[in-house]
Order: C-alpha cells, then structure tokens, then sequence
C-alpha cells in the first residue's frame, strides 16, 4: 500500500481556526446505540509523527463506513464494519480483520478505536465497559484519556472534538457536520 500518498494527503488536510472552546462533560450513555452521520478531520500523532485527514463517517448498531478523504475530496481509504469484521480498502487493495483496532494497528500501526469513538464522539462513555469521569471531564476508557471539547457559547448537543491518548498515541476528531 502506498502510505507516502496517503500521509501527504493527512498532512494537507489540517486548517484551523480560533475559538473559545470549553469543556464538555460526559452526559449519561444511552440505553441503546442510535445511528448518525458525520464528517470532520481527525489528527493522529504517534511518537511525533503527525497524520492528518478529512471523514465521512456513517454509523449504525450494526455497520460502520468511515471513509479518510484528502483534502481535495478523494477518498483515500476506508474502512467498513459489519457483522463478518472489518475491511480496509485502499490502493485497490483489502484487507480484513475480526475489529477495527487490530486492523488499523496492523496496517497503520496505529489502532482506530472506532468501536469506543462511536461513544465518545457524542460525549458519551461506551456501555458497559469500566470507566471513570475526572471532575475535570476527562473520561478514562478502554486504556484511553479522553477528553471533550465544545465552543464556549454553543449549545451543541455533542462535543465540537474529542481528544484522545494512550501509550504515546494521540488521536484529535473533530466533528464539523452532523446529520
């Protein structure tokens, strides 16, 4: 797989702006998993080494599609879940493994905890599982520090990004287009 086209296309893809964020506190989780869509730009930083991409992800109980796209667009991998595993497409390539995680580390060398994220990205502890809320709202999960992060005056219903470290991997998602 060519990973230099897809780290340059990361590595393009992050712009910034400037505001007033806040923390946002994990809310209680939900009975049961509710299907969303949403696209943004998530970050990897592992030992220093920076990545970073746009994605369109579509969520379901069931089946995740989560595609990493370049700055102009392109769909540059994507991952599918369902109930036979995970597949990564790229370069005309796949690749399957049973979860997310052991796929991504495997072929990225990073893990994509896409099963927790599928929480977190709503401010949500997964269901379940161990955790524990600091009074500062850091949630610890699953080995995970994760923290939320809204804009001061906004009264989104989910955090504008989640932050995300463990064993000298940080991974930022910032969600800008919830449907």
């Amino acid at each position: 797989m060519r990973w230099g086209g897809l780290i340059l296309a990361l590595s393009l893809a992050v712009t910034g702006c400037a505001t007033r964020d806040a923390v946002f506190m994990p809310s209680a989780t939900q009975s049961a998993d509710q299907p969303f869509a949403v696209s943004g730009r998530l970050s990897i930083n592992l030992d220093g080494k920076g990545h970073v991409a746009n994605f369109d992800w579509r969520h379901q109980p069931e089946r995740d599609q989560l595609a990493i796209n370049s700055p102009l667009g392109n769909t540059v991998a994507e991952v599918i879940r369902d109930a036979g595993g995970v597949t990564l497409l790229a370069d005309g390539k796949a690749w399957q493994a049973p979860d997310v995680e052991s796929l991504t580390e495997k072929t990225l060398g990073w893990p994509l905890p896409l099963s927790g994220l599928a929480w977190w990205i709503r401010g949500m502890p997964v269901p379940g599982e161990t955790s524990e809320i600091r009074p500062d709202g850091e949630l610890l999960q699953q080995g995970w520090r994760i923290r939320f992060v809204r804009e001061a005056e906004s009264g989104e219903r989910y955090p504008k990004r989640v932050d995300l470290a463990r064993d000298g991997l940080t991974v930022r998602v910032v969600a800008r287009d919830w449907r």
